[in-house]
């Protein structure tokens, strides 16, 4: 992983300790009070900066966007693992499924929970499709993308 990917891991790691109440693990509470005390210190722009999550140049993703790619690309794989069918150009069997499963959600439960901060899904298809939507900017990737992708 990036070292925004690892940042935002981290922080997502410490957000889901502190939703449920658990106590937060202390290799991310380290670094985590580390990059804070640098921030509040000067040592640090900003506090994204110190956290490791702003962009490491220009044409750079942030970490936020870093990790939803991240996400998007994981989720991709796992749906991709339910079709029985060839994932091979745009026009095969897989790709028009995945494309369809895809489309299916932009075009009904994505425009409810689109501003979702945490997926509304316990699992499932419905769970992966968010996820894949929200890594890429609220829409369904394209067959010849979808192809593009699982060719690599």
């Amino acid at each position: 992983m990036s070292g925004a990917i690892d940042s935002a891991a981290r922080l997502r790691r410490i957000s889901a300790c502190i939703r449920e109440g658990l106590p937060i693990d202390p290799d991310d509470a380290v670094p985590f009070g580390e990059a804070i005390d640098a921030f509040f210190a000067g040592h640090a722009p900003t506090l994204d900066a110190a956290l490791g999550l702003k962009a490491a140049g220009p044409g750079q993703a942030d970490a936020r966007r870093a990790w939803l790619i991240s996400e998007r690309d994981e989720a991709l794989r796992e749906l991709a693992g339910h079709v029985p069918a060839d994932l091979g150009g745009a026009d095969s069997e897989g790709i028009w499924e995945l494309f369809e499963h895809l489309e299916a959600y932009a075009g009904h439960k994505w425009q409810e929970h689109r501003t979702a901060a945490v997926c509304p899904h316990p699992e499932g298809g419905k769970a992966l499709a968010w996820t894949i939507l929200r890594g890429n900017g609220g829409k369904a990737p394209t067959r010849r993308w979808l192809a593009d992708f699982f060719s690599t």
